[in-house]
């Protein structure tokens, strides 16, 4: 059975470095595959066992792909530096984790303080999340609160979609492990960290009813917070914090700061950041000698999603930005 798709895309497969592939035939070497995790692995459907595991590396992120072609029964525990989560790709059939139903729309968390035990369906493909606890401690934690513990996180579907799609673009865009990482893409490589934990932290914080309709005005302390906001990120857009970073140096909590966007904004702080990075790179097409210079500047590592936000937001390709603003006779 094949992998996951890997395709090219032309802004990140250098940037990001190479993603490993390894396929298994014996249960046992694959359980042992996931350094770290302490695990047993017990096939229980008949046939030949196949299995495969690509992995990608963050600093301070690790993610990995384990797809299966058995039923299995895991148990195990993650390492106490570590907080896991489980993103499902496929999960057909019945499954259970920590004796619960499990869904394709329920997260997976790991914890090293506790055990787990997983019985997965005869296909099964999930993109695991591993975070060393500081990271975890300084931009997941905030937003998980007591949904940080081992067992099911029954997330938005709409926002684990999100993650979902962003997990499964990093693993599209890195290129095979040959591909080295210069010590130039170092903030690139930053900011792709951030934008992922920003998506984990929503996806793992608890489901809320559905945002009110923006109000005709907003409260000042609502509008006050946003304008503190604003000023705080434009004056380091080249390295974007991450909305828990926002929180803390605002004094405010996640919830205070998603109300006071949606109300004065329409959107929440995800998209507004992403907007903030659009118009950035959009002044930045100027002078830039490339559409990938200036994306690239601003964090965008993704070409094909990049060009279509950009498109969307102002109505033309960010080439055609940059051709208009090419001196006569440039190149």
């Amino acid at each position: 059975m094949p992998p996951i798709s890997v395709q090219r895309a032309p802004l990140s497969g250098a940037a990001l470095g190479g993603a490993t592939f390894s396929r298994y035939g014996d249960i046992d070497e694959q359980a042992a595959a996931l350094t770290g995790w302490h695990q047993r692995y017990l096939q229980l459907s008949r046939g030949r066992f196949d299995g495969t595991v690509q992995r990608l590396q963050l600093d301070g992120v690790g993610l990995f792909i384990e797809d299966l072609h058995q039923s299995v029964h895991q148990t195990g525990w993650v390492r106490e530096d570590v907080f896991a989560i489980g993103v499902p790709l496929a999960l057909e059939g019945d499954a259970r984790f920590c004796g619960l139903a499990a869904s394709a729309d329920t997260l997976h968390v790991f914890s090293g303080r506790h055990g787990f035990e997983f019985l997965s369906p005869r296909r099964h493909v999930m993109i695991g999340i591993e975070m060393d606890r500081p990271l975890y401690e300084a931009h997941v934690a905030p937003a998980a609160g007591a949904h940080a513990t081992a067992g099911l996180h029954h997330a938005d579907p709409a926002v684990l979609g999100e993650l979902r799609g962003f997990l499964v673009d990093l693993f599209q865009s890195a290129g095979p492990a040959t591909e080295g990482l210069g010590a130039g893409h170092a903030p690139l490589r930053k900011q792709v960290r951030t934008q992922l934990l920003d998506r984990i932290a929503l996806a793992m914080a608890p489901r809320e009813a559905a945002p009110a309709e923006r109000h005709a005005r907003a409260t000042s302390g609502q509008s006050a917070l946003v304008v503190r906001a604003t000023e705080y990120v434009a004056s380091r857009l080249g390295d974007p914090p991450s909305v828990g970073e926002m929180c803390e140096v605002l004094g405010v909590s996640r919830r205070t700061l998603q109300s006071a966007f949606q109300v004065c904004w329409g959107m929440g702080p995800l998209a507004w950041l992403t907007t903030l990075r659009l118009n950035a790179v959009r002044r930045r097409l100027k002078s830039a000698a490339s559409v990938t210079e200036a994306a690239t500047e601003f964090g965008f590592w993704h070409f094909g999603h990049f060009a279509g936000d950009y498109q969307a937001l102002f109505g033309e390709c960010p080439s055609h930005t940059l051709r208009r603003h090419r001196p006569p006779g440039g190149h």
